[in-house]
Formats: structure tokens, C-alpha cells, sequence
């Protein structure tokens, strides 16, 4: 005798009682996962699209303080400038 199938949809009995499942639950279930694996990786996306943004504000802040310690670099060297060539002028 074997195996007795009940539909296309259900599962195989074997003579030993087991139960294997059929071709089509076997899809289902890989299916499954992969919609389950798929909204794992859209949250993954739209945390790391979060992060990105936050990081880029960041980075713009830290250009905008660069910029204006080396403005006040330039103006520091100007001011040492100055005094040192008043200094120069008395010796």
C-alpha cells in the first residue's frame, strides 16, 4: 500500500503513521519566512535610515564648528601678528 494522499493541499500519511507534509505546505511555510525576514529587514532599513539622518545633522554641526574654530584660528594668528610686530618695533 505505501502512502495514501488526501489532497493536493493536505499531508502524506506514511504506512508507519507518520506525516510528511506535501510540496505545496513545504512553499507555505518557506513563504512565511521569507515575508517574516523581509519586514525584519524593512524595520532594519528604516531604523538605519533614521540613523543615517541623525549622523548627517552631526557631521553637519561638527563642519559648521571646524569652520568657525578656523576662523577664529585665523583671527587669533592675526591678533599674535600684530603684537609681535609692535613687539619687533621696540626692540
Amino acid at each position: 500500500m505505501g502512502e495514501e494522499r488526501f489532497g493536493v493541499y493536505s499531508e502524506t500519511v506514511t504506512d508507519e503513521g507518520v506525516q510528511e507534509e506535501s510540496p505545496f505546505d513545504r512553499l507555505e511555510k518557506r513563504i512565511d519566512v521569507l515575508i517574516e525576514r523581509y519586514e525584519q529587514l524593512r524595520e532594519e532599513n528604516s531604523a538605519c535610515k533614521v540613523q543615517l539622518a541623525e549622523k548627517e545633522d552631526l557631521i553637519q554641526k561638527l563642519e559648521g564648528q571646524m569652520r568657525d574654530l578656523e576662523q577664529q584660528k585665523s583671527e587669533v594668528r592675526s591678533r599674535l601678528d600684530s603684537l609681535i610686530d609692535k613687539l619687533n618695533r621696540f626692540s
